[in-house]
């Protein structure tokens, strides 16, 4: 119980981070995803249907906050806690270097999947060049700021483990 009230503060934190302080540093339209990197950890550490409501939720929470259309981020979400499930029951996925890859794929897959939703409902024209000239920028922020949010995620899990024992 103690580690879900971590990860949910862990979460809200970096939510309130991502909506208020890092579109101030942003590089140019590109600010990295903290919200994914957690839907990422959840993929590879949380193999439950908890897990999978939390990714559920982060993205819910990011579509609210973000003033887009509800279910686009939410979706997005779902979709990358699924193959970071699948992927983590295949590969070894377990070192800093493959986690910081797989948040960048993570990133590019969706970031790709929730444009594509938009140009596939909505008539978005021009929508792939501005798309394309931050996309990877975005997911290399994502990956640069993954190994610190990884180890403040381990360091809470580990201090929640040890309090309930």
């Amino acid at each position: 119980m103690r580690a879900a009230v971590l990860l949910t503060t862990i979460a809200v934190a970096a939510l309130l981070l991502q909506t208020t302080l890092l579109p101030l540093l942003a590089v140019g339209r590109a600010t990295p995803d903290l919200l994914l990197i957690i839907c990422v950890y959840l993929g590879l550490h949380q193999h439950s249907v908890a897990g999978a409501v939390g990714a559920f939720l982060l993205g819910y929470l990011q579509d609210t906050f973000s003033g887009s259309v509800v279910g686009l981020n939410a979706f997005g979400m779902c979709l990358v806690f699924t193959l970071v499930y699948l992927t983590s029951r295949r590969l070894w996925v377990d070192n800093a270097i493959s986690k910081i890859v797989l948040v960048f794929l993570a990133s590019v897959l969706k970031t790709t999947a929730v444009f594509a939703l938009i140009a596939f409902f909505m008539s978005a024209g021009n929508l792939w060049q501005s798309v394309i000239q931050y996309l990877f920028l975005e997911a290399a922020l994502a990956a640069v700021f993954s190994p610190a949010v990884f180890a403040l995620l381990a360091h809470s899990q580990r201090l929640a483990v040890a309090e309930e024992e």
